[in-house]
């Protein structure tokens, strides 16, 4: 059930980091959609990560348990922790940009890309290095 559950998220993730990049990139009329979708790619990359790291990843809508939760992990299996900056920062604007009532300017937009790549590249190396030995 572990190895199942891990592999939807980190496709999940994948797939929204791919959707995220071909909005902002080669779709320039849905750059909001690459904002918000580099959030979501980010929260879908933690949660594989901590389910592949043999923890559970949070129920709730707190976003923020997710922070917590994965320095928890990465301290346990002996990883560094520095990717985890780049989900706080997508996290923290989660509800602007998905409930805000002004527009996202290109500058966030492409802040919020560019956190969303290095998260989804620390990610894929942590994974990548564990790879045969995740949960």
């Amino acid at each position: 059930m572990i190895a199942a559950s891990f592999t939807v998220y980190h496709h999940r993730a994948r797939q929204l980091a791919g959707a995220m990049e071909l909005c902002q990139d080669g779709m320039p009329e849905y750059a909001s959609a690459a904002a918000l979708l580099a959030v979501h790619s980010a929260i879908s990359y933690s949660d594989a990560l901590l389910i592949g790291l043999g923890g559970a990843r949070p129920r709730g809508e707190n976003h923020r348990e997710a922070v917590t939760a994965l320095r928890r992990a990465c301290t346990g299996a002996k990883i560094e922790p520095q990717g985890i900056t780049h989900l706080q920062k997508l996290l923290s604007a989660k509800t602007d940009i998905s409930y805000g009532e002004k527009p996202v300017d290109e500058d966030r937009i492409t802040a919020l890309c560019v956190a969303a790549k290095r998260f989804k590249k620390w990610a894929e190396q942590v994974l990548h290095s564990r790879e045969g030995r995740l949960s």
